[in-house]
Order: C-alpha cells, then structure tokens, then sequence
C-alpha cells in the first residue's frame, strides 16, 4: 500500500509517497478528512454532511459517489471499505500517518506548528453539519493537547521549552482561557523562572480586565501568590549569596549569551537561544535580564514567542567579531546541525538557508553547497522556470516562502557571484573548487535567463561550458534562451543537439521534441511543429511516464492550440488549449499555468469570446505580479489593455498598456514588440479613443524599430496576425 501521511493540525496538507496530494474539490477533501479523523461512518450521513444542505437526494448519492471514486483513485482501491452497503471505514491496514494520532506519543509533532488548529482555514460552503463537525474537534483538540502538555510537565526529564511552546499557542488561540495560562505559569514555576509566570498573571489580569471587566479566578490566584511568595524569598536569599557562587560570574554569562545572539543573522528566539547556551533555567533568565536593563540587547514579542536582538547590526557585528577563529568555527556547527535536524522534522523550507549558512562558516562547505542548491532548485522552480521538467521536481506548497524572500535570495546571488569572480581564474579542475564553480553557474544561468539578463546569460554560460563541455543544463538554458528571444533555428538546432544527447527510451526526447516542435512554430512551419509536439505529448503520457513527467504534456498541447489559433483552426485551438489546463488542473506550480492562461486567453480572444479571455487573461496577470519572468508578460499586459478599451476603460486600458510597453522593452521577443506597437498605434490614431486619453496614452510611449524587430519574426503566420489584429 501507499504511504499516507496527514497533516490535521494547522493548515491541512496530505502526502502519498512523500508527494504532496491536491484534491480536485472541497468536499472530497472534506469528506477524506471527516473519515480518517472518525474512522468510519454510515452512507447515508455522510451524503446529509456534505450534500444534504444544497442538492436533493438523488443528487446527493451521485457527488457522494464521485467523492469515493476521487479518495479510492488518490489513496488505494483498498483504502477504504465498505461494511455492506452502508457503513464505510478507514481500512485498518492502510499505511496512514496522522499527526493528530502520532502526538499522543509524540509531542514533537507539535513543535514549529503556527497553530493547532484543526482544518485551519478549510471550510466546505453551505455545510453547517461538516462546520459544527470542525468546531466539535478543535474544541477536542486543544482539550487533548492541554492534557498531554500537562502529562509531559510533570514527568521527571521534561521537554520545557516543548511544553512552553505548545502553551503559547494554546493561548494565542483562545486567549480567555485560565488553564492554559495556569500550566504556562507552573511550566515557568518549574523551570525556576517566576519573573516569566509573574507576568503571564498579569497579561492574563490585563486582558481579563480589558476585555471582559473581570478579574482572575481563585485558583490560578492562589498559584500566583504563592511563586510571589517564592520569588520574594529567593530575592532574599541571593542578597545572602553572591551570583558567583555558581562556578560563573554574572558578566561570564552575559558575554556568553551575547556571543550566541551574534551568531544569528537577525533575531534570536527564546527557546533556539536557550538550546544553544545551555545555561540552567534560572541563570539563562538572570542573564537575559540583566542584558536588557542595560541596553545591550532588545527584548520583543511577536506572534507569542519571545526574540532578543542587538540594538543595531554595528552592535551585533563588534560581538561576532569578538570571537575566535576556532571558535566561531565550533558555534557554527553546532547550530547547523540543530537546524538541520529540524528541517527534517518539519520540512521548513525557510530553514534551508539558515542551514546553508551555519555550514558555509562553519568551514564543511560540501554541506553548506548541498543545502544551498536545495533551497535555489525549490526557489526557482517556483520564480523562474516555466514547466519544470526534472522528474524528481517536488509539488511546491510553501510558495510564499520563496516569493517573499526576495532580499535573502539577492544576497545568495552576490555572494554566488563574488565567488566565481573571485575563483574563475584560478580553478583546479580536479578539484572541490571546480564542483562548487560548477553549482553556483549552473543556478545562476537558470536565474538570468529568466529574470532576464541574456548578456550575463551568456557569459555564465560560457564559464560553464569551460568547466563542463556542453553538459545538458548549458544545453537546456540556450534552448530557453532560443525560445524566449523568438531565434527558431537556433532553438531547431539546440533540440536536436540534446535529442541525440538524450537516451533513446529517455522521457528526455519528449523533452527535446517539445523544444524542437516549438522551435518550429516559431519559424511557421506548423505541420512539422505539430507532428513533433504531439510525439512530445505521446512520450509524456506513456504510462511509464505519465506518473513522473504527465504535466509536461500540457505544455506540448498548448504550442498546438497557438498552431490553431494562428491557423484560425479554432475548434482545434480549443480543443488543446482545454487538454492543457486539464492536465495542469492538479498541479501546484503557479509559473506553469501562467503561460497556459495566457494562450487560452488569447483563443477566446481570437474567437471574440471577450468575457471569458479577460477572466484568463487576469488570470495569467495575477500569476505573472507573483514572478520574476519576463516571458511573455508584454503579451498578457497588450491583450488586457485592448480589453479594457473594449469596454470604454480608456484610464484602466493606458495604465496596462504602459506595463506593456516597459516590459516589451526589457524582453527581446520580436512578436511582443511589434504588438506592443501596433496596439499602440491603433489607439492612439482611433476617433473611438477621446483625444484626451490619446495624448495621455501617448506620453507613455515605448519606441523599437519595428521594421527591424518585423524583420526577426520567422513566422508568416504572426506577421499576418499582426497585420490584421484591431482593437475596436
């Protein structure tokens, strides 16, 4: 049987085989959920759950149906089973994983977790029997996961800072709730830090006050009068005894923790700092404390965890520099190896570079490169690379990860390239250099061709192939550069160069057939390009295939819809340009569908169909403002300025033609330049525009010598669609 690993607690993902799954629709999804969470549940109340609210009863055991044949197709025809007719029940021999399960004898589960929430943020409309099901278990869940803290709290080797984890998100979820806040206190009791369960009283005074005009309940009082009791008493007995008496003196521990802060490139967290120092409870406290009364570190919350920083990165650098060599070299490591052991816990994708970095200086650099390479594969799969075609390519899921890394990811890029400016000259061929050398110009030929910068392209490309000869990455990144600048018979030729470079019974050659049969698209010979895109598609959806490489079909289909809307074989357009989407429906790569949203949009268009063709042309918008790529994006902006004219938006129309225009001028696609121009000019000649919008639109003007950029369209199929294209 497959592997099955669910994730309930948060935001719900499910692995089969460590691939991540995507359900066609909410209420097969759903429905999964309610029975692996039950185990098992009748016919009849399951098509009432997630049916019975919006369709009649024949219509209900009909998607019920459906829903089955999805969870058995997905998981295993074994997967579930049937009691007669009418009970249906988890197979008790199906090898399925549940955190919701596994915490009962794990907390660690719970570690690194934003929330416990049951299903966070999943919901199946107009189903208040599936809500009031949600609500029900995540009241359980938190009552299940309070009582396995406070089991956890009183056992003699306790994980503390586990326990402090898990009690901050329970009362970040429901802050109104005393208990969480009392275990949070006899947590902090135990560790011997009053100072910290002193001030969650109080927060809890605060919001009790605030919120509510009332005042905390007897019990959690008493626990707090007595730690005051507690703290006072120690208070005085360390008047009595001087801090020394520890073995450490006070300013050994403050030098030590400041170093440790050092080391982290932004903030420290509570728990991670107190890991690393390895100071007792009491002493890690007093060290804190005494750091923050004189300003020599920040103290802040956030999100319900508690960070500590330097004032300024000058503050932070003079510490970190403080360090011996030796040292550093040893703080490093360590803190690598700890991160590295949580990534494999949690599959944090934001950790990668943290891992890459600690071990860079930590001086094991084959690791540091192995980690680096990891967290730029996932990133550009995701900013840069259109169809992803390596067969070990992960489903990405953690998008905004990435997106929102922007700075981290430039950082990664300069010091890439400071190394192979630095080392370019000097490689031992033989040596770990040249592996390295290899690497960071292989990622940052796969970066520029994209962004794009097609000089800096072809220079890293050149270093490459000193190194490598042509390998098949330099092959791949001159193909894209082909593609992406209109140059046919270059892309022609480089397919056919990696066709034979590619083994005859390879999933390769559908690669290669789909560049060569794009290649001749480009060039206008439609019949040789469509006999080679559909062997292309054949090859990718062969059963052998299929499983690892399907996906790359739709791209094969979508050239082929473009051979029929450029041919005004409409019908056939469409026909593949359906195919595309569908194969594509279940695939989490934003940058794959980008391009497929535009061509489709651009049928519709075509077929006067104007409605749809902006709800796709938008679509492929919205997709393009979340990357870097430059592919194309012209074209998206044109179309959806001409449709918004359409409709007498002349202000919407200017400002995406304006986008239009800038990135035309970054890209040195012919066919996108010439559109560019040729809407421009019809606007800005047309009576049905008002003048004023004319000369509005007309200070926004992006020049090309369009008789020179016509002069590089090979195709007589574009020229003659940029001929008659119109605009009113």
């Amino acid at each position: 049987m497959d592997k099955i690993e669910v994730f309930l607690l948060g935001t719900p993902r499910v692995y089969v085989n460590k691939k991540r799954y995507l359900f066609p629709y909410g209420r097969v999804e759903g429905m999964f959920y309610y029975l692996i969470t039950k185990g098992y549940e009748n016919k009849q109340v399951l098509e009432d759950i997630f049916w019975g609210d919006k369709y009649d009863e024949e219509k209900a055991n009909r998607n019920y149906r459906n829903a089955l044949y999805h969870i058995r197709k997905a998981f295993g025809k074994d997967f579930l089973i049937t009691d007669g007719r009418q009970q249906l029940r988890i197979n008790p021999e199906a090898d399925l994983w549940m955190d919701l399960i596994e915490m009962k004898s794990d907390l660690e589960i719970l570690s690194g977790k934003e929330n416990f929430w049951y299903l966070d943020h999943f919901e199946v409309k107009e189903s208040s029997q599936f809500e009031n099901f949600i609500r029900q278990k995540r009241i359980e869940t938190a009552e299940k996961i309070y009582f396995l803290t406070e089991d956890e709290l009183f056992k003699d080797k306790c994980r503390l800072d586990l326990c402090e984890e898990i009690c901050k998100n329970l009362i970040a979820m429901d802050e109104f709730c005393e208990k969480y806040y009392q275990l949070l206190m006899k947590l902090y009791e135990k560790a011997g830090q009053r100072n910290r369960a002193d001030m969650v009283y109080r927060e809890l005074q605060y919001i009790l006050e605030q919120e509510l005009d009332e005042v905390p309940g007897e019990e959690i009082t008493k626990l707090w009068q007595k730690i005051i009791s507690q703290k006072e008493r120690e208070r005085v007995q360390e008047e009595k005894t001087p801090f020394s008496n520890t073995g450490e003196s006070q300013s050994d521990i403050c030098k030590s923790l400041l170093e440790w802060i050092s080391m982290f490139c932004d903030r420290a967290e509570y728990r991670k700092l107190k890991y690393f120092s390895g100071l007792e409870d009491s002493l890690f406290v007093e060290g804190i404390e005494s750091l923050v009364r004189g300003g020599m570190i920040r103290e802040e919350e956030d999100a319900g965890r508690i960070y500590y920083s330097f004032p300024n990165e000058e503050e932070r650098i003079r510490a970190y520099e403080s360090l011996s060599l030796t040292k550093r070299k040893s703080l490093h490591s360590l803190m690598a190896k700890r991160f590295e052991k949580q990534f494999f816990m949690g599959k944090n994708e934001d950790i990668l570079p943290k891992i890459s970095y600690h071990y860079f200086k930590s001086q094991d650099r084959k690791k540091s490169d192995f980690y680096l390479k990891e967290y730029l594969r996932r990133y550009l799969a995701i900013a840069h690379e259109f169809f992803p075609v390596l067969h070990d390519y992960d489903v990405m899921y953690n998008t905004e990860t990435y997106l929102n890394n922007r700075k981290q990811i430039e950082f990664i890029y300069k010091q890439m390239e400071a190394y192979v400016e630095a080392y370019k000259e000097s490689v031992n061929p033989g040596g770990f250099e040249k592996e390295r050398l290899e690497l960071y110009l292989t990622m940052l030929v796969q970066s520029y061709v994209k962004i794009p910068d097609y000089e800096r392209s072809w220079e890293y490309i050149g270093l490459l192939e000193e190194l490598q000869g042509t390998a098949k990455e330099t092959l791949k990144q001159k193909a894209y550069l082909a593609m992406d600048t209109c140059q046919a018979d270059a892309l022609i030729r480089y397919s056919r160069e990696g066709l034979w470079q590619a083994a005859d019974t390879s999933a390769e050659q559908g690669f290669w057939k789909r560049f060569q049969g794009i290649g001749y698209v480009l060039k206008g010979e439609m019949e040789k390009g469509s006999r080679e895109l559909l062997e292309a598609a054949d090859i990718f959806l062969d059963k052998e295939w299929k499983e690892e490489w399907g996906a790359n079909a739709a791209v094969a289909y979508s050239w082929l819809g473009e051979i029929g809307r450029l041919t005004k074989d409409y019908d056939s357009a469409m026909e593949y340009y359906r195919k595309s989407l569908d194969i594509h429906a279940n695939i989490h790569n934003i940058s794959g569908k980008t391009l497929l949203y535009l061509h489709m949009g651009k049928g519709l268009f075509d077929t006067g169909i104007d409605c749809m063709a902006e709800r796709y042309i938008k679509a492929a918008i919205q997709s393009f403002e979340h990357l870097h790529v430059v592919y194309k994006r012209s074209t998206a902006y044109a179309y959806e300025a001409v449709l918004l004219f359409r409709k007498g938006d002349f202000e919407g129309g200017a400002m995406y033609l304006k986008k239009a225009g800038q990135y035309a001028r970054h890209s040195r696609d012919p066919v996108e330049r010439c559109l560019y121009s040729r809407i421009f000019g019809l606007i800005t000649q047309s009576s049905d525009c008002p003048c004023e919008s004319r000369l509005k639109i007309g200070e926004d003007m992006q020049t090309f010598d369009v008789r020179e950029e016509r002069s590089k369209i090979s195709s007589i199929w574009e020229r003659k669609y940029l001929d008659q294209f119109c605009i009113f």
